[in-house]
């Protein structure tokens, strides 16, 4: 008997969290929900300092807000995912991440729950 990961892309933390309950509910118990992102949610201070003389410039005005509000930067707000430009790609809108290990022999009813909540395999 071994186990199986399922690793499932959603459009939204919510419709993820719900397949995760439903996922606990039928015994699924190893699961876990992510954002991922091109962009980290914060900048790495030890990299992009420039007191220490250490820095890019893109983490320098892709951050420069980052003390007044996390989702405040320049340039993230040129990426194709907020001009809507991408909206019509197939990724565009799937950057909630959920994983799931489930027994091999419960991996379609796992699948079938995870689909049902619009995540995608």
């Amino acid at each position: 008997m071994g186990e199986q990961t399922i690793l499932a892309t959603f459009p939204s933390s919510s419709k993820a969290l719900a397949a995760q309950k439903e996922l606990k509910e039928h015994g699924f118990n190893i699961t876990q929900v992510d954002h991922v992102g091109k962009f980290s949610s914060e900048s790495n201070t030890d990299y992009n300092n420039p007191l220490s003389g250490r820095s890019s410039l893109s983490g320098l005005t892709e951050y420069s807000g980052a003390n007044l509000s996390r989702d405040v930067g320049p340039l993230l707000a040129v990426d194709n995912a907020a001009s809507g430009y991408a909206a019509d790609t197939e990724l565009a809108n799937l950057s909630i991440l959920l994983t799931a290990v489930v027994p091999e022999e419960k991996t379609d009813e796992a699948m079938e729950i995870i689909k049902n909540h619009g995540g995608t395999t």
